[in-house]
């Protein structure tokens, strides 16, 4: 008897050990079927403003808002998503410098889907499951064709792509995996395309471009 639960006890903690080392995962998206559900339309570049930054919940969303936007809700392959994370507990790009990609996607292409990115698992294998406190940024742009395939790249051309950003969040729970429940993009909130970089993102891009160099020179 003292052997099985021994053996029992070994056991369970081997899984919960495993948890532990295994990488965090979390849910990612802007139309979640979580609960609660989210749903955060993402929109193009507004025709008569095209400088502007704006974001907020149109009344397409959920949770519902008033913001309105000019432009059309991105629809299909000409467009892409991406999820950056950083460490922590943190509520300003600075603090997310340098970020990294953990999922990317195209948006989908069923015209009742305009503006939504599917729902998608993301693994994380720079940090274990049970971390808190991890930033989240998610950030979408015209990919010309597919020719554009980095936010490096949309930075490179300064201001001459049409993006946007969620700006940064911040996951409601520690990354999940195994036993963990996963986290999920429970912030997100619709914004819309520009063609002038947000200062924050020159300056992320400035610093991204400064790290190049140096690697070369070394």
């Amino acid at each position: 008897m003292k052997l099985t639960i021994t053996c029992a006890a070994l056991l369970f903690g081997s899984v919960a050990f495993s948890d532990l080392l295994a990488q965090g995962a979390f849910l990612w998206g802007n139309n979640l079927s979580s609960v609660p559900q989210i749903r955060a339309p993402i929109y193009g570049v507004d025709p008569a403003n095209p400088s502007q930054i704006r974001r907020g919940q149109s009344q397409a969303g959920i949770p519902q808002g008033s913001t309105v936007y000019g432009g059309a809700l991105l629809l299909g392959t000409g467009f892409t998503a991406a999820i950056y994370l950083g460490d922590d507990a943190a509520s300003t790009m600075a603090n997310l410098m340098p970020p990294e990609v953990m999922g990317i996607t195209p948006f989908r292409t069923s015209t009742a889907a305009a503006g939504w990115t599917p729902q998608l698992t993301g693994g994380d294998p720079t940090r274990p499951v049970g971390r808190s406190g991890v930033n989240y940024e998610i950030r979408a742009w015209d990919n010309r064709g597919g020719t554009i395939t980095s936010w490096a790249q949309v930075m490179a051309m300064g201001g001459q792509v049409a993006a946007g950003t969620s700006g940064v969040l911040v996951f409601g729970g520690p990354l999940g995996g195994g036993t963990v429940a996963l986290p999920f993009t429970d912030g997100i909130r619709s914004f819309q395309l520009t063609m002038v970089p947000e200062p924050s993102l020159i300056a992320l891009g400035a610093l991204g471009l400064g790290a190049l160099l140096l690697r070369r020179r070394k």
